[in-house]
């Protein structure tokens, strides 16, 4: 893209942002408040009102001197539409969003189990739910999927995702002509990241670090309004944190980190199992031991499940710490299945991470919930389409 080009699309999207935002608003307003000359301004809004992305909706007051009252322009949510995709290991969530966020229509189907056929499955899944959405193919501008994995934005190829048994799988080009509009391919967690930087917990915020905590650990981390993804893609994987910095243990992709072991849910399930002889009286004795287990233990003050907990919770705040030291974040949040039980350790890794580092940082439960990397899908498509600035 040439400077111009790129200068002109950054303008549009500050455009329309501005009327969003500050709606009914005059072009005068807009070219003072953006800097903008009057013609700059007169030709985008002219762009804008001809793609039916605005409307005039009568005249302000007049000027000081008497001079006429000028139009004024509102946004028009609902002129376009992005489908965002969220696929996991068991469950794929489907959202079409209009250009507020709002969801117009929403569907959690399976993922589908062999990865032969997962992708022909969620494409005949999208097209259902489109045609079923009542919504013209043509009014959406693209599609935003969220992968459980390694990934390459650029190609919108699925590096590894172990969950579906994936190596180098391209998902854009599988699911190429289910709309119009480009097709935007990233890791799960960016995506959930977005969406809470949209519409949840981080959206006061323009340095953001969302740690999803499930079967493992990883984190989208946004840095003035937008993903940081690293030099190759792999930028959160804090799943590989190292715990003992002096162990001589290694770690490749395709098994889980170190800091994955010992305080994601898989990790608390196994240092629950490893610590059973310790506690023979432990309520965990005789069953199939899960984090979910180990949570309901701890909530019923079972030593063992306590003493795991407390330790996931010191590992987490660890790594928490580590993380606002280096990137000095407006708010870290913490989602993933896990986070469902975070009454019993949220507390604790706040003062811990309080204790570990002289930094403020506000610690916080993610507030979307499932729907979070959908949405941030959604969002992803609106944001390289200018239809939304999500780092304003």
């Amino acid at each position: 893209m040439t400077t111009t080009a790129f200068v002109r699309d950054v303008n549009r999207s500050s455009v329309l942002e501005f009327v969003r935002v500050n709606e009914p608003v005059s072009r005068a307003q807009i070219a003072r408040e953006l800097g903008l000359s009057r013609s700059a301004t007169s030709e985008i809004v002219d762009q804008l009102l001809s793609e039916g992305l605005v409307e005039e909706v009568g005249v302000g007051e007049s000027t000081p001197r008497g001079g006429r009252p000028s139009v004024q322009l509102r946004f028009i949510p609902d002129a376009r539409y992005a489908l965002g995709i969220d696929i996991g290991g068991t469950k794929t969530i489907l959202v079409l969003s209009n250009l507020n966020g709002r969801v117009i229509a929403r569907e959690k189907v399976a993922t589908c189990g062999k990865s032969s056929d997962v992708l022909e499955h969620i494409r005949r899944a999208a097209d259902n739910f489109i045609a079923n959405s009542g919504i013209d193919r043509s009014r959406i501008v693209g599609m935003g999927v969220g992968a459980p994995g390694l990934t390459d934005y650029e190609s919108g190829v699925v590096i590894a995702a172990p969950a579906l048994h994936w190596v180098d799988v391209n998902v854009k080009q599988a699911l190429q002509g289910l709309v119009q509009g480009p097709i935007f391919v990233d890791n799960d967690v960016n995506m959930a990241a977005v969406g809470e930087k949209w519409k949840g917990e981080g959206s006061r915020c323009r340095d953001v670090v969302l740690i999803t905590i499930g079967t493992g650990i990883g984190a989208g981390v946004i840095i003035n309004g937008s993903i940081h993804r690293g030099a190759h893609n792999y930028a959160g994987e804090i799943g590989y944190f190292a715990v003992d910095p002096l162990t001589d243990e290694t770690s490749t992709s395709d098994e889980f980190g170190p800091l994955d072991k010992l305080a994601s849910g898989s990790g608390v399930a196994s240092q629950a199992r490893a610590l059973l002889p310790v506690y023979p009286n432990s309520i965990l004795h005789g069953q199939k031991i899960t984090s979910e287990r180990v949570f309901a233990a701890a909530a019923k003050s079972d030593p063992l499940a306590l003493a795991v907990v407390d330790a996931m919770a010191k590992y987490t705040a660890a790594a928490i710490a580590n993380i606002v030291a280096l990137l000095n974040p407006g708010v870290v949040i913490i989602g993933g299945g896990v986070a469902q039980s975070a009454a019993l350790f949220m507390s604790q890794i706040r003062s811990r991470v309080q204790e570990l580092v002289p930094i403020p940082v506000h610690i916080v439960c993610a507030s979307l919930g499932e729907d979070a990397g959908a949405l941030g899908a959604a969002a992803t498509v609106l944001v390289e389409t200018n239809h939304l600035a999500l780092d304003r």
